[in-house]
């Protein structure tokens, strides 16, 4: 099908869609869409910080939206609000002797197996950093069911060093995640595995996972439906490269988990200067990308060419991370 013609589907799938979500806003009936250009995107935002929140022991306040895959338009949105953490745990106060004012950070949505949306924040403040997951169970492909959920959060426990933030996420089967861990936000970068039962990072290597670079930056964990994990990678040229890895293949030499480089990231034959705010796959096995479009000073949606790199616009998409929600 021509690209053309595969937006023109897109667009009128959506707008039954919509007609569906204004008929009857039946989460079932929602649940029984399955066609891959009715899949559905999650987003986040954060809100505006309350003066009540403690950083150290709280989540911030986020917006989750679920918006249409080929226009942007957002069909719904509700506010989750400020979380105390379930495992809350004593742990050394490291005041830093030169800061930034106390703020928050999105890092990463994922959608788990059984629905589940988990959202990873980090706040910095004068004593350090405290990573949170915000997990939101019991909602549908809409979020009109979302007062009714269950909101749980924990702080991400035992890390080696007290200024490591997790930085990006992927689900990974067992209750566990593989996480993307940075220092302060910045290099050097590690791969780890979190226990989400426990909110633990653990700290053994089942998984075999290779040693990264340690000036270069990684970001924006997904995965394709045939189980290949995604990233991108900023070494010292300044450009998002796509790179894959498969848990099943390692080198014979190292018996770690292989790495490879694919391809820098374009747009409109020109490399990106800036890395792409998140990726994520779609269950038909098509890679978009969230990055900042200046025409519209927004962040917008795009399509990745896994081979070549190029992007494609597809639509603005004013949120800070997003997600597919899974197939019913």
């Amino acid at each position: 099908m021509s690209p053309l013609k595969r937006r023109q589907f897109t667009q009128l799938a959506a707008a039954s869609l919509t007609s569906t979500i204004v008929a009857d806003l039946s989460s079932k009936v929602l649940a029984q869409k399955s066609e891959p250009s009715q899949e559905v995107i999650y987003g986040v935002n954060l809100l505006s910080a309350s003066k009540e929140q403690n950083r150290e022991n709280q989540t911030p306040s986020v917006e989750v939206s679920v918006a249409d895959l080929a226009t942007g338009k957002v069909l719904s949105k509700a506010s989750v609000p400020v979380l105390s953490v379930d495992n809350l745990s004593s742990r050394p106060k490291t005041p830093r002797a030169f800061f930034l004012p106390d703020y928050d950070r999105i890092t990463k949505l994922i959608v788990l197996a059984d629905g589940t949306i988990v959202i990873s924040t980090v706040s910095s403040t004068r004593n350090g950093y405290f990573n949170y997951l915000i997990s939101i169970g019991g909602i549908t492909s809409t979020v009109e069911s979302i007062t009714s959920a269950k909101f749980t959060a924990q702080t991400v426990l035992d890390f080696e060093k007290f200024n490591q933030t997790v930085d990006s996420l992927l689900s990974l089967p067992k209750n566990q995640v593989l996480s993307l861990i940075g220092t302060e936000g910045i290099t050097p970068f590690a791969f780890r595995t979190l226990d989400l039962t426990t909110g633990k990072i653990l700290s053994g290597d089942d998984l075999a996972l290779p040693q990264l670079p340690p000036t270069h930056r990684f970001a924006n964990l997904c995965q394709d439906p045939k189980g290949n994990i995604f990233a991108t990678e900023i070494g010292s040229e300044g450009v998002p490269v796509l790179v894959s890895m498969n848990l099943q293949d390692k080198a014979i030499a190292t018996g770690k988990v292989k790495i490879q480089r694919l391809t820098p990231l374009n747009f409109e034959g020109r490399p990106l200067v800036n890395d792409v705010k998140d990726l994520a796959f779609s269950s038909s096995g098509q890679l978009y990308a969230l990055a900042a479009d200046n025409r519209v000073k927004n962040n917008a949606l795009f399509t990745v060419d896994v081979k070549t790199g190029k992007m494609g616009l597809v639509s603005e998409l004013a949120v800070e991370k997003f997600a597919f929600s899974p197939k019913a």
